[in-house]
């Protein structure tokens, strides 16, 4: 008797660890490795670039540097991706723990920082540096568990000024990543739609729970989801995921098509909501795994008296064209950031 207890105990616990093997995860952990929960916790605000560097490299670099980090956006307003903080090194010790920290120095000039980054790198990277003239390196969670440390570097001021130029971008590029992923962080602390949800459909997405269903059109292939405070607060954005699709036998997407399909979602599933074609940003962008055109700008409704930001992408797979659209609607704050968050969410797009 005892021989089938223990064969029937084997056999339960059996079943429940092949249940909890192919039970679907609640959380989308895709963003959860950028954060290192063994150090410090993280300083400043997410958009905030503190940056140290000697005054005749910077009187050098301001122009290029700036202007490429901050990015102005021209939404309903303009808005900039990040703001530049200048900070002198003896103040180093107080901001090791802050989020974004872009140190710029050379092997030559006897300035503070300079002198700083040439005591305090590794030696592999100095000779990098004297070999080709100048470089940038990266380190990430160094102090604390949210940060993105970046070391500019020449092998004198005039080859700082070249390298400058060149890695402008890539620095650029590094804090946008690392702000999406944050902001992607923390939309997914919540449980996320089920993918059985996405079962009728040609696509599926990770949308956090607490998104609502917004619109379902099988007929019109349209489907929208919102999150709106419950009681309505113009210090909470109304944020808005729409996918719309279309059979498509070849690829035949152009800013045209995208334009047009746009503005008749507008029309027909957001009460007449309307963009001025001539203002509106035009780019080739990525989508997750996708190529993709980009239009992004602002948005106005005359019936309602109202308006916002969006952002829809365009691209074509395995017959057939799809758009992803972010809509923001927060007349008491900015919009890009709640724009750069709804990319992290919708960037979970995958086509089946």
């Amino acid at each position: 008797m005892s021989r089938y207890l223990v064969l029937s105990l084997l056999i339960m616990l059996l079943i429940l660890g092949c249940s909890s093997e192919n039970k679907e995860s609640a959380r989308y952990t895709k963003f959860d490795g950028i954060i290192d929960h063994g150090k410090p916790l993280a300083m400043g605000d997410e958009r905030d670039v503190y940056v140290f560097v000697d005054r005749a490299n910077w009187q050098a670099l301001q122009p290029i540097l700036q202007s490429s980090i901050e990015r102005d956006v021209i939404l309903v307003y303009p808005e900039q991706y990040f703001r530049v903080i200048l900070k002198s090194i003896s103040e180093v010790n107080e901001y090791r723990q802050y989020r974004n920290l872009l140190f710029i120095g050379d092997l030559e000039s006897e300035g503070g920082v300079s002198s700083f980054m040439r005591e305090s790198l590794a030696n592999d990277f100095i000779d990098r540096v004297k070999q080709s003239g100048g470089d940038l390196f990266v380190a990430r969670n160094f102090a604390s568990r949210d940060q993105l440390t970046m070391y500019l570097m020449g092998s004198n001021p005039a080859n700082l000024q070249k390298v400058g130029v060149i890695q402008s971008d890539k620095i650029f590029e590094l804090l946008l990543n690392r702000y999406t992923q944050r902001l992607g962080y923390q939309a997914f602390q919540q449980p996320v739609i089920p993918s059985s949800f996405f079962e009728p459909y040609p696509f599926e997405m990770k949308i956090p729970n607490n998104f609502q269903l917004y619109s379902n059109d099988r007929v019109g292939n349209f489907l929208s989801f919102i999150y709106r405070a419950r009681m309505q607060d113009k210090e909470i954005p109304d944020k808005y995921i729409n996918v719309y699709y279309e059979d498509m036998q070849e690829n035949v997407i152009d800013f045209e098509w995208l334009i047009s399909r746009r503005k008749m979602l507008g029309e027909k599933y957001f009460e007449g909501d309307v963009f001025d074609e001539e203002t509106i940003q035009k780019e080739p962008a990525r989508l997750g795994d996708y190529d993709a055109l980009r239009i992004r700008g602002a948005w106005k409704n005359e019936k309602h008296l109202i308006g916002g930001a969006f952002q829809s992408y365009a691209f074509w797979h395995n017959g057939k064209a799809y758009i992803v659209d972010n809509i923001v609607y927060f007349p008491a704050g900015d919009k890009l950031p709640i724009l750069v968050e709804l990319y992290a969410i919708s960037s979970s797009f995958r086509t089946k």
